[in-house]
């Protein structure tokens, strides 16, 4: 994202303090045991709006829209030269919900994004875990209404899992518009393009990781495709995002898929 947007995303994700299914695949994992729903979006298929959804962004709905195929609802993503996060409250113990599963699909990569620095940090799809952070949303702007930047150490952690253009899977990297954020590669580049990829990670083992404590409840989940810095355009859609109990159990990653 844009530098200028890295103080826009911080304040939304500081602002953000507050199912049902489109498919078969989708209602039986609906209904497994140890399995919450965050979001299907077939009730935004059904009823026409995003509900639950914010953004800081007044005309998210330029990137964010309702995709069918078949009787299944998801998430399209049309970002050009923009960037616009959108996040859902999700209030959850990563003990008690270690792992986050979700599918997406990526179908034009930001030309030249790369995480590691602010001038190319677009990601055709991005999956964000946010948690609380102590300074309160009045505190965003003056008493002119204009937005005030967010200092480093009052921003909020987060976990941000992405599709990255040109980074391996497996690199970790701390966000160049945050150091409370910790950005993880699991798709890389165009040779999946156009399929729906399932994910599944545990977040609890990679919190322990990132940040070598333990974590507070998540706080929100957070979705963002930009294309902005590299003034280019992503396209990707998103589907069936499901937290589920699971090991907590840490387990090391690699040292050489690490990036420093």
């Amino acid at each position: 994202m844009h530098i200028r947007n890295g103080s826009i995303l911080m304040m939304f994700l500081l602002c953000v303090l507050q199912g049902v299914t489109g498919g078969s695949d989708s209602e039986r994992r609906a209904g497994e045991q140890g399995m919450r729903e965050v979001e299907t979006f077939t009730s935004a298929g059904v009823s026409g709006r995003l509900d639950g959804w914010t953004s800081m962004e007044d005309k998210f709905d330029d990137v964010y829209g309702i995709g069918m195929e078949g009787n299944n609802y998801f998430l399209k993503a049309r970002a050009k030269d923009k960037s616009a996060i959108i996040a859902k409250e999700c209030h959850y113990s990563l003990k008690e919900f270690p792992i986050l599963t979700w599918k997406w699909r990526a179908h034009q990569l930001p030309q030249g994004g790369d995480e590691r620095y602010k001038n190319s940090g677009d990601s055709v799809a991005g999956i964000y875990i946010i948690f609380p952070s102590p300074i309160a949303p009045g505190k965003l702007k003056n008493s002119f209404g204009i937005k005030i930047p967010i200092p480093d150490s009052l921003k909020p952690e987060c976990l941000k899992y992405v599709w990255s253009s040109s980074l391996p899977k497996g690199t970790v990297i701390e966000s160049p518009f945050s150091s409370k954020t910790r950005v993880i590669v699991v798709e890389s580049g165009a040779a999946s393009l156009k399929q729906w990829i399932p994910e599944e990670v545990n977040v609890y083992q990679d919190y322990l990781k990132a940040f070598g404590k333990e974590p507070d409840a998540v706080h929100a989940i957070g979705i963002l495709t930009d294309a902005d810095n590299t003034a280019s355009e992503a396209l990707a859609d998103y589907d069936d995002i499901f937290i589920k109990q699971g090991t907590t159990h840490s387990r090391a990653l690699s040292e050489d898929k690490r990036a420093q």
